[in-house]
């Protein structure tokens, strides 16, 4: 203990000096760190201009020549810049901008309105953050309609002669892809997977036809999955809540939406299984919505899932390799999305213009959950165990037993004879169950 006053005076002088002596050399240390590293570079955007599938001049033979002129252009000999898709992914790829995000627009000229990108091998991997945008060309317009999609895409990405890659392969966090026609790749359509042990965040797919025509009425699967989120891709979002987000994703020759080993992601108002109008059948071969391998907290909101699957173990959402899970006690046991459990409706009618949904939902104990209702028609692929139209949700928290009943009535009535199925998504992690066992709607 310091009894003496001035010496007490002397060792607070002696900790204030410490302190600052301490603060400048840290402050000198970071700004040593900051000259060390390379300068960011301000968010560039490059136009593409071209449907051809050259190189930028700063990447001969597809390799990176080590300096960069900022410039996306294929051709030195002719006057003004040529960019063509894979070389605005190049130059995007080394303008050392981590954080913000580089923009690519598209304005291909030419007769006629519609544009097609055949790549001859695979496009440069995504590895930094970049906004590519196809409703940038002239004619694109986005969805505005609550049912269906009445967008207009005018840049379609046709992967015919890439039979062992991916349309886009995403490896960049913040990265937005949006209106583009990706159909006939040899894998999946979009692949958002993390390098190593990297965290792949906050990845947006919106506003594209994923495995259609152009005119979003007939299939031009690729050959795996339409949209592939997989190994670290987390807090992604396929679709979103705006009109304009919403995905048509059908017609590939397995999965629509395939998730494993990532978390916490989103898959919400979209197309899955159907033509553009969100009624006509367009099945992906699988699944509609797949969550494998533990991965958990993935929510699957709002979509019109439908018609997907040829076979029994296929489903609209399934978070196993063997069908349809069967609920369990209490909801303790784990896999996809923890298994969460589905609904059970025990009847739906329509009565005097108003249709009554009831049922009961089994699971963890003293919890938040949402409840979505689905409506599909009686006939045709699919109807078990999906959910054509959406119409409504309904809150519930579960009792000291795991324990809820609901009863629900949408707002506008259901014809009799239709299906109704349900889903359950746990609040607390975002876990969205399998659709719910079936139920006719009734008059009594």
């Amino acid at each position: 203990m310091i009894r003496n006053p001035q010496s007490r005076l002397m060792w607070g002088k002696r900790t204030t000096v410490l302190m600052v002596g301490f603060a400048v050399i840290g402050a000198l240390l970071m700004a040593l760190l900051l000259l060390a590293l390379p300068a960011l570079a301000v968010p560039s955007t490059f136009t593409v201009t071209s449907t051809s599938n050259s190189n930028d001049l700063d990447f001969p033979s597809g390799t990176f020549d080590g300096t960069s002129d900022g410039v996306c252009d294929v051709n030195a000999a002719i006057s003004g810049q040529q960019c063509t898709l894979r070389a605005a992914i190049q130059e995007a790829n080394v303008n050392n901008n981590p954080i913000d995000r580089d923009r690519i627009n598209f304005n291909i000229p030419g007769s006629g309105l519609n544009r097609t990108i055949t790549p001859t091998s695979a496009l440069p991997t995504i590895e930094e953050p970049v906004i590519i945008d196809r409703y940038s060309q002239p004619g694109s317009s986005v969805n505005t309609l609550a049912q269906g999609t009445n967008a207009i895409l005018r840049i379609q990405l046709n992967g015919t002669n890439v039979t062992t890659d991916d349309g886009l392969h995403v490896n960049a966090s913040n990265t937005v892809v949006k209106g583009l026609v990706i159909n006939r790749f040899g894998r999946s359509g979009i692949n958002t997977e993390a390098s190593g042990a990297d965290l792949l965040t906050n990845v947006r797919i919106e506003g594209n036809f994923i495995g259609t025509n152009r005119a979003g009425t007939s299939a031009l699967g690729n050959s795996h999955n339409g949209v592939l989120l997989i190994s670290g891709a987390t807090n992604s979002t396929v679709g979103g809540t705006s009109l304009a987000s919403r995905n048509l994703i059908s017609g590939n020759e397995r999965t629509g939406v395939f998730i494993e080993l990532a978390e916490r992601n989103k898959v919400q108002g979209n197309l899955i299984g159907t033509q553009r109008d969100g009624i006509s059948a367009l099945g992906n071969a699988f699944d509609g919505v797949a969550v494998f391998n533990s991965a958990v907290g993935n929510s699957i909101l709002s979509n019109s899932i439908f018609a997907n699957g040829v076979g029994g173990s296929d489903e609209g959402i399934d978070l196993g390799a063997d069908g349809p899970t069967p609920n369990d006690a209490g909801d303790t046991d784990t896999g996809g999305n923890r298994l969460q459990n589905f609904p059970v409706i025990s009847s739906a009618t329509t009565i005097s213009g108003t249709t009554t949904i009831e049922g009961t939902l089994n699971t963890r104990p003293k919890e938040p959950y949402t409840i979505q209702f689905f409506s599909s028609p009686t006939v045709g692929v699919g109807e078990s165990d999906q959910g054509q139209t959406f119409i409504g949700s309904k809150s519930v928290f579960t009792d000291a037993s795991g324990d809820a009943t609901f009863s629900f009535s949408p707002s506008t009535a259901v014809t009799v004879g239709r299906q109704i199925t349900a889903t359950a998504t746990r609040s607390a992690t975002g876990d969205t169950s399998e659709f719910s066992v079936a139920q006719e709607v009734t008059a009594s």
